[in-house]
């Protein structure tokens, strides 16, 4: 059993060999996470092909976790450059001072670690690797200059045969402008959790499956039959067109990169990959997947915060544009992001409906770059509930349940809350609890009844919801509780709401409500609703200026 294994390898090396002959840059981007980018750096130093023939670009997005420092002691880079720019599309590499006298200890044939001034985010971040291989790389000597760019995330590890895999499916057609990787789960690394993406264009939306009348339907349905379906623990093979791919993972033919142009640096993070293939497509080129390129990576949904919601609503209106759908599908797109920000308000979720009101406002307004957060910060939750007021006597505090699992949440606030005060010596001051339930909740283990605890019941019929708001309003909460911002139970009355996130339930987010917040929200709303009719009627696409965009 190990000779085979080890023949197997070296059947890999020998396989890699007539790959490996391809000058390749690799571009990361890091932000305050410098154990991650070096794990990542190791990963690829593990690589199964000429690492001699690799130039490794890390950019540090402005990080003050000490990055920089961590990755020169650790890595050994030949290069160190300052980027003194606000503008992640106007570089201003100092070469003059960069060389550090230093060999790289990855193998590489140079590492480079580019200090930006400031966060460009992922997009900038990117960028800024892909101009230091535009001005520098390829300005050197014509047997260093890349024939591939490997873009790859901080936060992934990757398996010994990833890059030769990739440039496998490179190599198999000069027509293929981008090859990205079948993401699996870094947790579970037997289960796909993203494979084959395409683009809606009569929804904008991008999904697993092709829609009705796109012209790889008929493909997609056949592999779909043949392996079960897109993601999950299923035997992938083979390389699939598609219309998107994941920059965690995706090499990009550099003279196709050239002609295309580099990221549209407005984005700052998200849809900026998105918007890069849709940009090839159009150009002409192939963009593939190969499901034999694994990249094992963090879910997306994980990483998800009220800002990223925020630049994954702005952007994908500009991509959108820029993909050439027609005027109706973009008129749809805000109506969507209009109506959810007011029913995020109605629903006391005000934080929430001021970033999706804003990511319309400003994809109509074309505000770029990076977003100013009004969220309210998160503080632990009896610091919160002291702040506003819900430990003075007879003050309510209700929380809003329309599922098991924000149930079984309430309880564990309860307890929270109940142990803090102790440990604070205020015992005596615990709320009076509300529990707004749904009546086709399923019963808990135990017998249902919480102690102490005023019960809200209603059903999830209109009629039901609003007749409840006669109560709510004489018997008003100080504060309601929405657990991960899910919540169908509008409450008219009370002046602040705690959202609490399941990935942090030690530690809230106390947002004001009332009627005044709401009418000036409301004021908003109208204004941003004339500026996205204003955009539609112009329908103006927010087109890039030279190589970027």
């Amino acid at each position: 059993m190990m000779e085979t294994q080890r023949e197997a390898e070296a059947a890999g090396e020998g396989a890699s060999g007539a790959i490996a002959a391809a000058n390749v840059a690799v571009v990361l981007v890091t932000w305050n996470r410098k154990e991650d980018v070096s794990r990542a750096l190791e990963a690829i130093s593990r690589q199964d092909v000429d690492r001699g023939m690799l130039d490794v670009i890390v950019t540090d997005n402005a990080s003050t976790d000490g990055t920089l420092e961590y990755l020169r002691e650790r890595w050994k880079p030949e290069r160190v450059v300052q980027n003194s720019t606000a503008r992640a599309h106007e570089p201003a590499f100092d070469l003059e001072n960069a060389g550090t006298g230093e060999q790289n200890v990855g193998g590489f044939r140079s590492l480079t670690l580019i200090r930006n001034s400031e966060n460009h985010g992922g997009c900038g971040g990117f960028n800024t690797g892909l101009g230091f291989t535009w001005d520098v790389l390829d300005g050197a000597e014509s047997g260093a200059r890349p024939e591939f760019v490997w873009l790859v995330d901080d936060d992934i590890d990757l398996p010994r045969d990833a890059l030769r895999r990739l440039l496998e499916a490179a190599r198999s057609d000069d027509t293929i402008g981008l090859v990205g990787s079948r993401t699996v789960d870094l947790g579970d690394r037997e289960r796909t959790i993203e494979s084959t993406v395409y683009l809606d264009p009569k929804t904008g939306i991008m999904g697993d499956e092709p829609s009705a009348g796109h012209r790889l339907r008929a493909s997609h349905e056949q592999w779909v039959s043949e392996v079960g379906g897109t993601r999950g623990k299923r035997d992938f093979r083979g390389v699939r067109d598609v219309d998107v791919v994941s920059a965690c993972s995706l090499l990009a033919r550099w003279s196709m990169v050239r002609e295309v142009g580099l990221w549209d640096w407005r984005y700052f993070i998200y849809c900026d990959d998105a918007d890069w293939c849709v940009r090839f497509s159009r150009a002409g080129f192939r963009v593939v997947l190969n499901l034999d390129a694994v990249v094992y990576h963090t879910p997306w949904h994980h990483k998800l915060t009220p800002a990223r919601l925020y630049y994954a609503q702005r952007n994908l209106v500009w991509m959108l544009r820029k993909a050439g759908v027609g005027r109706w599908i973009i008129a749809r797109r805000y109506a969507h992001l209009l109506r959810e920000s007011l029913k995020a308000m109605v629903m006391r979720r005000m934080g929430h409906a001021e970033i999706i009101r804003r990511s319309a406002h400003d994809a109509a307004a074309q505000v770029t770059g990076k977003f100013d957060d009004p969220s309210a910060k998160p503080e632990p939750i009896v610091d919160a509930m002291e702040r506003c007021g819900a430990l003075d006597r007879n003050a309510r505090v209700m929380a809003i349940c329309h599922r098991v699992g924000t149930r079984v949440r309430f309880g564990a606030l309860r307890e929270l809350v109940r142990e803090e005060l102790r440990r604070r010596g205020m015992a005596d001051r615990e709320p009076a609890w509300m529990l707004a339930l749904r009546t086709d909740m399923p019963p808990p283990h135990d017998s249902g009844e919480e102690p102490g605890v005023e019960r809200v019941l209603y059903s999830p019929s209109r009629r039901s919801r609003l007749f409840r708001q006669l109560r709510l309003i004489r018997r008003p909460a100080r504060v309601v509780v929405v657990f991960d911002n899910e919540n169908d139970l509008p409450v008219l009355r009370g002046g602040w709401n705690l959202q609490i996130d399941g990935r942090s339930p030690e530690v809230g987010r106390l947002e004001r409500d009332g009627l005044g917040v709401r009418v000036r929200f409301c004021g908003r709303w109208l204004w941003t609703g004339l500026r996205c009719a204003m955009d539609v009627a112009r329908l103006r696409a927010p087109g890039g200026r030279g190589r970027y965009g």
